[in-house]
């Protein structure tokens, strides 16, 4: 009987060695390979961030100059302006397009 007992604990005692052998393998060729990848991807997001960064400034910068050129524009006296009622022409337009569409349902 204790022939068995011992034969039962060998066998467990390789089966459990083997399994912790190949469980650290596969942990380190794997992990590894998850490392490696993990390290490509956050590069690759780094640098799309710097990208995004860059593009923000840009945007920023051309918003600035687009808030400059209408502040002046608006500052400015627009020549031919001065006697128009934009709501009368508003009017006007509406009017016109009305009566197109009543021309062209009947």
């Amino acid at each position: 009987m204790t022939y068995f007992l011992y034969q039962i604990t060998l066998l467990s005692t390789i089966a459990v060695l083997a399994g912790i052998g190949i469980g650290w393998w596969l942990y380190f060729y794997y992990g590894q390979t998850q490392q490696v990848q993990s390290n490509k991807d956050l590069d690759m997001v780094k640098n799309y961030l710097a990208e995004s960064v860059k593009e923000n400034s840009r945007l920023k910068l051309q918003l600035k100059l687009s808030e400059e050129k209408i502040e002046t524009l608006t500052q400015e006296d627009l020549p031919g302006l001065g006697g128009v009622d934009f709501e009368a022409y508003k009017a006007f337009e509406n009017t016109i397009k009305e009566a197109n569409l009543r021309k062209y349902l009947n």
